[in-house]
């Protein structure tokens, strides 16, 4: 029966083997490690609503075992992201709220997506960051900041930007001004 059960997890590895599970929790999907212990609540809360029951250790332990090889066999390869990932020319800032939402941001824009196409592990200690807010200016900054000049500002706003590149802060052709004029386009 905890095979069963466990079978509702859509599953899939890393690059370097992790086995890793998708699962529907009120209505949004989470990704967890295999060998996590959330997984493990999981699978024994399942169980228990069903049977109203606990599971033997054994129990648990091969059906866990079961999901983590059906993860690295016959599951895709995945790569898991914490905070922040790149997809198809976008970026995705994970909310780590309680609905797994992430930003999605783009050359036209940024946009709140319930279910990214990437994937976010939350270690312990990640904390949520606030829903944000149109309509504000890269401006506003500058006015919390002790900077001798623009240049410095402009600097600092390309230093920000790079660090949301998961890949590297660098890209051929975007130089300081075109990522603070990119900066002012995300308001």
């Amino acid at each position: 029966m905890l095979i069963d059960l466990a079978a509702t997890a859509k599953v899939f590895h890393t690059p370097t083997g992790i086995a890793y599970a998708d699962l529907t929790m009120d209505g949004h999907r989470e990704t967890w490690p295999v060998r996590g212990p959330r997984l493990r609540a999981w699978l024994r809360r399942r169980y228990y609503e069903a049977t109203r029951n606990v599971p033997t250790a054994p129990a648990l332990s091969a059906a866990l075992n079961l999901l983590e090889a059906r993860a690295q066999f016959d599951g895709p390869e995945r790569i898991v992201h914490v905070r922040v990932a790149e997809h198809d020319g976008q970026i995705y800032l994970d909310l780590a709220d309680a609905t797994w939402s992430a930003i999605e941001i783009g050359p036209h824009g940024w946009r709140v997506v319930e279910e990214p196409p990437v994937r976010f592990r939350r270690p312990p200690g990640l904390l949520p960051l606030p829903m944000p807010e149109r309509g504000g200016s890269i401006e506003a900054l500058g006015t919390f900041l002790n900077l001798s000049d623009r240049n410095d500002f402009v600097l600092l706003v390309s230093w920000l930007l790079a660090s949301l590149r998961p890949g590297g802060p660098y890209r051929a052709g975007l130089g300081q001004d075109r990522a603070f004029e990119a900066a002012q386009g995300l308001d």
